[in-house]
């Protein structure tokens, strides 16, 4: 129940009042005592007078103080209604901002489609009926949240522009929106502000840090809940995949991992379907159950004897948001790997070169017979050299690293890359441990070095379960014994730093360290990788041994054509000569462009899907007073293709928990909240439920006169 007055100014035209009050008060008779002889009459006749005066003088004054009121209060148009005072107000000056959550949850299923398009219609229906004085803005609400539609009056153009809209594929950032609102507001129009936010609660898009400080106290927000709107739920989604082809061997097989959750934490799932589609056609299927709240890892295989590049995706069976029941992949097979080789020693006969011994092991044959194809550069040319076109890079007998490089190697390295450390006489032992300390989880203590007379350190021959040594075993094993070491560098750990040491001499002393450092992988081999500190380069197992260690670290590389984005997620290429060109899912064509000196960088990933990448060498059009620039919107003909990368959605957006209308006027405190769960009750400003009072007003006032005039002309 309400009373509200659509020009509340007259309201102080009451004041009024008091001028017929002090009219009164001014023209009252003063009584003035005469003394004289025979009163008896005269004061009979007083007394009646003032017996029919006094009450008329005083009504009258009543009379013309209600006429004045009811006059005012009528020229104050009021309104009366049992609705809320939020949904009234159709020609007071109003700005809203609308935040509409375009996230991908809102495409869930509902009577009308999905959660988002029941959306658009309230919205639409507000727009229809919004009073001329009422100014809109719209905000869309997915990360990275964007004004759309600054204020305006006009809404004709904006209802045909939304009337298009789909769900986007991005996560949501409810605080985000807010901010923007909340600059929206602050410099809009004046008058009542508000905030209607268009949403389904999904918890996983409100985090407090996200939202800005509420400064505007007398911002009016009111939540519309879509999510009871939802027709089916939404089971499960698919959370990960991963592509791979047998590395240690060359097999035709490939295998597709994946993994499934059950998004219910009380439900358990019996029949989830999950199908494997490869280049346009399925391959296979399965029949998966899934406990409340698991996370189930399957796998795919399949044979594939061609080496064009792989697409496909893991689809599951319907239920109620189908983006996150898909998921993509690319894969090419046979994938070469190229190794940057840095030598530290480098010496004028090849053979007596610190790389010379693993160059002849990772390709001891030719370029086209070997998978791993090697590239040597010395110390002073590395800075130059750009690390996301290699699979690993391997250091050898370096000195110390470049002033600043160790931060170009833990990118490398966290991006995915792998980095094996060979040691020798060259090194620096206190600025490996100073530059190198956040890549390696051991320091360098002191070089341990037999004489003459004594017996050399030996490598402790024993089976392992490694992957990349569980191959050898019988003979190959035994050729290990033959290993003389005569010197190496014993180490210290790190406090808190995990590593594992897949190889040990017979003192028990590392001779190898593994670890990880964000997506890639780092190898600390503690002797020289040539044979100035042991024989092991001239063994039969050491090609084997170099090939599989590199093969192995590599296969965590996250290099350019095999990375796998998220929605949004900006990709960075590397410094090349070459022009790069990236081509959509749906074959848009992006020129990138360096500027201020800053690598290229693709953002636009908006959908899921494969995207392509071409280089081109740049032309004399490419170049205008020595800056780059876009020329054309095509791919040109001599473009090569340079792979590919895929995008996917951030499966957290498929959560399902709800935040709780406690949490959101904790997280809005300050603000006046109204939370609604039914949104297709909500109103525009132009009320059409309500009754004005102005015309009984004006009857009370014309019958206030009317009655005052008659008792003046009875009187």
């Amino acid at each position: 129940m309400s009373l509200n007055f659509l020009n509340p100014i007259y309201l102080f035209g009451l004041l009024g009042i008091s001028l017929p009050v002090l009219i009164h008060l001014l023209t009252k008779r003063q009584q003035t005592r005469v003394r004289f002889s025979a009163v008896y009459l005269l004061t009979q006749a007083q007394k009646r007078s003032i017996r029919r005066s006094r009450p008329n003088r005083l009504l009258l004054l009543l009379l013309r103080c209600l006429a004045l009121a009811f006059l005012c209060l009528a020229l104050a148009n009021p309104l009366f209604s049992m609705t809320d005072q939020s949904d009234l107000l159709p020609d007071q000056p109003t700005a809203t901002v609308f935040i509409l959550d375009d996230s991908y949850s809102m495409g869930a299923l509902s009577q009308e489609g999905s959660l988002f398009k029941k959306a658009l219609k309230v919205f639409d229906s507000f727009l229809e009926k919004m009073p001329d004085h009422h100014q809109v803005s719209l905000v869309l609400a997915s990360d990275p949240p964007r004004v759309l539609q600054g204020w305006t009056g006009e809404t004709d153009g904006l209802r045909k522009q939304v009337r298009s809209f789909n769900p986007s594929f991005q996560t949501t950032n409810i605080g985000g929106a807010f901010e923007l609102a909340m600059d929206l507001l602050g410099n809009g129009p004046k008058g009542i502000k508000r905030v209607f936010l268009l949403t389904d609660l999904d918890e996983n898009g409100w985090r407090e840090e996200s939202f800005p400080s509420m400064d505007e106290k007398n911002v009016q927000v009111r939540v519309l809940d879509f999510s009871e709107s939802q027709s089916i739920p939404n089971h499960a989604a698919v959370e990960s995949i991963r592509v791979s082809q047998e590395f240690l061997t060359h097999s035709r097989m490939i295998r597709v991992r994946y993994g499934i959750k059950n998004l219910s934490s009380t439900r358990a799932l019996n029949s989830v379907n999950a199908s494997l589609w490869v280049d346009g056609s399925k391959q296979s299927e399965e029949t998966l159950s899934l406990k409340p709240g698991e996370l189930l890892h399957k796998e795919f295989t399949f044979p594939h004897l061609g080496k064009d590049r792989l697409t496909g995706f893991i689809k599951l069976s319907d239920d109620g948001l189908l983006t996150d029941n898909k998921r993509i992949f690319s894969y090419q097979p046979d994938q070469r790997l190229r190794v940057l080789l840095v030598d530290g020693d480098p010496r004028g006969v090849s053979h007596q070169n610190e790389i010379f011994y693993i160059e002849r092991a990772m390709n001891p044959f030719s370029r086209s017979v070997s998978d791993i194809e090697p590239q040597i550069s010395t110390l002073a040319e590395l800075p130059n050299l750009d690390l996301s076109r290699f699979s690993a890079v391997v250091l050898c007998n370096v000195r110390q690293i470049p002033f600043g490089y160790e931060e170009e190697l833990e990118r490398f390295v966290s991006q995915g890359g792998a980095l094996m450390i060979t040691l020798g006489d060259q090194v620096n032992p206190r600025a490996y441990n100073q530059k190198l300390g956040g890549l390696l989880p051991v320091s360098l203590k002191t070089i341990n070095q037999i004489n003459r007379n004594e017996k050399p350190f030996r490598v402790l021959a024993e089976a392992s379960g490694h992957p990349a040594l569980k191959i050898f075993s019988g003979k190959m094993l035994q050729e290990l014994e033959h290993v003389r070491i005569n010197t190496f560098f014993s180490l210290e750990s790190k406090s808190g730093q995990p590593y594992i040491v897949p190889m040990r001499l017979t003192n028990e002393e590392p001779l190898l360290v593994e670890s990880d450092y964000g997506k890639g992988k780092v190898l600390l081999y503690t002797t020289s990788i040539d044979r100035d500190w042991n024989n092991f380069p001239i063994q039969p197992m050491f090609l084997p041994w170099v090939q599989r260690w590199i093969k192995y670290t590599a296969q965590s590389l996250d290099a350019i054509t095999r990375k796998d984005l998220r929605v949004m997620e900006a990709i960075e290429f590397g410094d090349n000569e070459d022009n790069w060109w990236v081509e959509s899912p749906e074959g848009e064509a992006h020129y990138l462009l360096a500027e201020n000196d800053l690598l290229p960088r693709f953002e636009e990933t908006r959908k899921p899907g494969v995207y392509s990448l071409y280089t081109a060498p740049p032309t004399q059009k490419d170049f205008q007073e020595g800056e780059q620039v876009e020329t054309t919107d095509k791919i040109p003909t001599s473009a090569i293709p340079a792979g590919g990368f895929t995008v996917n959605i951030d499966t957290q957006e498929s959560v399902t928990e709800k935040i709780g209308e406690t949490r959101i006027r904790d997280i809005l405190r300050g603000l006046t909240v109204d939370i609604t769960h039914q949104p297709e009750s909500i109103k525009s400003t132009r009320v059409e439920a309500g009754f004005p009072l102005v015309t009984p007003l004006l009857l009370l006032a014309a019958l206030a006169l009317c009655t005052e005039g008659w008792m003046v002309r009875k009187e």
